[in-house]
């Protein structure tokens, strides 16, 4: 399963635009990562939007096309029988159809049980809307994997499909068929490192058999699943949740569950940065690679952690004109830069300080541009007298005082090696 790029014409703001994914994928250690980042309403959620219409057939929930007589969505796209060109180029009752064959027969059908094809791989989409229902599961129910598979790309997950997975998961160690308690403990130990990979100073305890809430510690206290932070319950719900849609690939095509978490697919990530602390931001696409090294990632940010957080990413910027936005490959202007670096760039222009000192910077720069000395000096004392330590460069005394004392320094050096 991989996507190699993506043409839109007419779609959102986009009039003529192509993302290339996946260049030579064969020369590759990981399926790729691609970025896609940029000002609000310049168009990157209409690229995910625009691929999750195309790749599934299903109706979103907003209408991307800015022209009905003249646009296309053109996808290439391999579902492990060579590349093929899938375009999307009329509307019928506000959801898209294919002119080539329906691509929905590659994502979606295949996973309604007895029709078709069941492939070997795995697609979903993580929306920044967290889930509204309860965690409260009143009865366990038995896991029905075709029905968790339908409808990936619509992005709805249930709080109360994660507690369900991880209590049918507890339920089946205490099998007594040897196959359904190795596969339940192999997987509960695969969900335990995960979730505490993602606790702040946590783990997972247990499951409470009284009420079938999942229980953890945290900072030395007893929390259930439903008390968590949203930025924890983001990164467990999604990464179990996709860890149970591997495992219900697995059943359906009879595969080892030993192989679970190799599975190979497709994972669109709108906004992932959503709900997170920049130390998570920095740390979910390394932790999503090493948990599920075969899947294809495309994701949206404004995060300039996430842009940061992990090496051979293909980056694009969506940028506004007059009218319309264009989408740059910008890979080799931000793969390697520091996220201070990042921030102050084109893509996310934003200044190290409050406006007050901001506006002072540029008076400043403004008055030394002029020739206006002393002014720059009215301005830098107040910067001094506002942040001493930081602005302590310019104090010409104390940098005078400072080269002095490096002189005195050198002297004795120069003057010991005689």
């Amino acid at each position: 399963m991989l996507l190699r790029n993506l043409e839109l014409k007419n779609i959102g703001p986009f009039k003529n635009v192509k993302l290339d994914f996946a260049c030579d994928f064969s020369e590759s250690e990981h399926p790729p990562v691609t970025i896609i980042t940029g000002l609000n309403g310049s168009g990157k959620s209409i690229v995910i939007d625009a691929l999750r219409t195309a790749l599934s057939g299903e109706k979103i929930e907003r209408d991307i096309v800015a022209d009905r007589d003249n646009f296309s969505i053109s996808v290439d796209f391999n579902s492990g029988d060579g590349f093929k060109k899938m375009t999307t180029q009329s509307f019928e009752s506000g959801s898209i159809k294919c002119v080539d064959r329906p691509v929905s027969r590659a994502l979606r059908i295949p996973y309604k049980r007895d029709e078709g094809i069941i492939f070997p791989w795995i697609v979903d989409y993580w929306s920044s809307r967290l889930p509204a229902d309860s965690f409260v599961l009143n009865n366990m129910n038995r896991i029905d994997h075709y029905a968790f598979m339908a409808n990936v790309m619509v992005g709805r997950k249930h709080n109360v499909d994660l507690t369900n997975f991880l209590c049918n998961l507890d339920y089946m160690r205490s099998s007594d068929l040897k196959a359904e308690k190795e596969t339940a403990e192999f997987l509960f130990a695969t969900v335990r490192k995960l979730i505490d990979r993602c606790l702040d100073n946590g783990k997972f305890l247990y499951i409470r058999r009284t009420d079938l809430m999942p229980t953890f510690e945290q900072n030395g206290q007893e929390v259930t699943l439903d008390k968590l932070s949203s930025g924890n319950i983001f990164l467990i719900e999604h990464l179990i949740l996709l860890v149970s849609k591997m495992y219900s690939l697995s059943i359906i095509r009879d595969t080892p569950t030993k192989d679970v978490l190799e599975t190979p697919g497709l994972l669109l990530i709108d906004e992932i940065e959503t709900h997170l602390h920049p130390r998570w931001q920095k740390s979910i696409l390394p932790i999503i690679r090493d948990t599920f090294p075969n899947l294809q990632i495309i994701l949206t940010t404004h995060s300039p952690f996430v842009l940061s957080s992990i090496r051979g990413a293909r980056i694009y910027t969506c940028k506004p004109r007059p009218g319309y936005s264009t989408i740059e490959e910008e890979t080799y202007t931000y793969s390697s830069l520091p996220v201070d670096q990042i921030l102050l760039s084109d893509a996310f222009n934003v200044a190290p300080f409050n406006n007050t000192i901001t506006q002072m910077l540029d008076s400043r720069k403004n008055a030394i541009y002029e020739g206006n000395q002393d002014e720059a000096k009215k301005i830098e004392a107040k910067l001094i007298d506002i942040n001493p330590m930081y602005f302590s460069y310019l104090d010409d005394k104390k940098i005078d005082d400072l080269l002095e004392k490096l002189k005195v320094m050198d002297d004795k050096v120069v003057g010991g090696d005689k």
